[in-house]
């Protein structure tokens, strides 16, 4: 028998041996950690709305600005842009975006104003053209600025709106709770507020 090759081997297989151990090893920690990270992974991108930016991040409870201006400005688009043949579409849109009482109000505005289109027998629209965007911290509002344009067969009127939006996070998604609409292009923010604060 070949005993000092057979301790050579002994000695060549306990290397190896523990060699696989560490392997494992360190494969159950890297498994361990990707675990981890996917239990407490709050970042993901759910969705996009048009202009939203590239390099987005969509957390469970918030989302960049440049995304949040995004959204808004296609759910004020939405909201604006409203004729008998796309108002259907436009609700279902918005309604991915608001609150349920929000969105009850804002859906009936926009039946109402298709059955005004209907009885007026016109074949109008109206469309919105982004000016500007605003955030104000202090309120915590999210302010859009555009031009609501109206067309029919005659001529094509716009005129200056400011949408205001308090807004929340849940579930990767920002919900506006409100929506108000007012003629003008200053916003009604903080420094509006001093402003016109009654003494």
């Amino acid at each position: 028998m070949d005993l000092p090759g057979r301790n050579q081997s002994v000695r060549e297989l306990k290397s190896q041996n523990a060699k696989l151990i560490f392997a494992v090893l360190g494969l159950v920690v890297v498994l361990v950690l990707l675990s981890l990270k996917l239990a407490f992974q709050s970042e993901v991108v759910v969705e996009q709305t048009p202009g939203m930016p590239n390099n987005s991040v969509i957390e469970k409870t918030g989302m960049d600005k440049s995304s949040q201006k995004a959204t808004l400005i296609a759910l004020t688009s939405a909201i604006a842009q409203v004729n008998p043949s796309n108002a259907p579409y436009q609700k279902e849109f918005i309604q991915c975006f608001l609150s349920a009482a929000a969105y009850t109000r804002v859906s009936k505005n926009i039946d109402d104003e298709v059955a005004k289109l209907v009885d007026q027998h016109e074949l109008g629209s109206h469309y919105f053209v982004f000016i500007a965007y605003e955030y104000d911290p202090v309120m915590d509002k999210h302010f859009v600025i555009g031009d609501v344009h109206t067309v029919n067969a005659a001529k094509d009127t716009s005129q200056r709106y400011v949408y205001e939006y308090p807004v929340h996070f849940e579930n990767y998604r920002l919900w506006a709770d409100d929506v108000l609409a007012y003629e003008g292009e200053k916003p009604h923010d903080t420094e509006w507020a001093k402003a016109n604060k009654k003494t």
